[in-house]
């Protein structure tokens, strides 16, 4: 794999994720996308909504999606936020046989599987004249991409897809 779109930065244990997810789920406000996915902010900017403000396409800077959720205070998320310095970072289901659009990002991301399996694929795309490259992301680690290169998301399995993604600055 070429460490220039994917990088492992840390292990990670997932299961207080996971405990803290699941005891606040009722709390969670969700925007469905379609068929697709949903997605709900752990970020958002000043006057937007907390589980809202920063979901779907980009508009604008996205660093100034910097203020957290108040469901996440003192949270175990709060702390990946801080750890990783990370702005608009939300939850991401993606539903089963669903694909993204491919797509660029202004900025790196970084991706923290919560719930996925091995039919589940980020598949990135440099140039037209190379092929594309296929990378499973595994539970149990902290990732970098970079999302500046031409990617999609592929959920080739039956599940839903669990993860987190945050912005990073470059």
């Amino acid at each position: 794999m070429d460490n220039t779109l994917i990088k492992t930065l840390d292990p990670i244990d997932i299961k207080p994720l996971l405990i803290f997810y699941f005891s606040n789920i009722k709390q969670i406000n969700w925007t469905i996308y379609g068929h697709k996915s949903r997605q709900s902010g752990l970020q958002y900017k000043e006057g937007d909504d907390p589980f809202s403000g920063a979901l779907g396409k980009s508009k604008g800077d996205e660093l100034l999606h910097n203020r957290l959720n108040p469901l996440y205070k003192d949270s175990i998320f709060e702390k990946l936020i801080n750890k990783y310095n990370l702005y608009r970072t939300r939850f991401l289901w993606v539903n089963p046989m669903s694909c993204y659009s491919l797509h660029k990002d202004t900025t790196p991301r970084i991706h923290i599987p919560l719930i996925t399996n091995p039919s589940c694929y980020f598949v990135f795309k440099e140039n037209k004249s190379e092929q594309g490259i296929i990378k499973h992301l595994p539970i149990g680690s902290v990732y970098w991409t970079n999302t500046t290169v031409s990617h999609t998301f592929i959920n080739c399995s039956e599940n839903p897809r669990l993860h987190i993604v945050g912005v990073v600055k470059e």
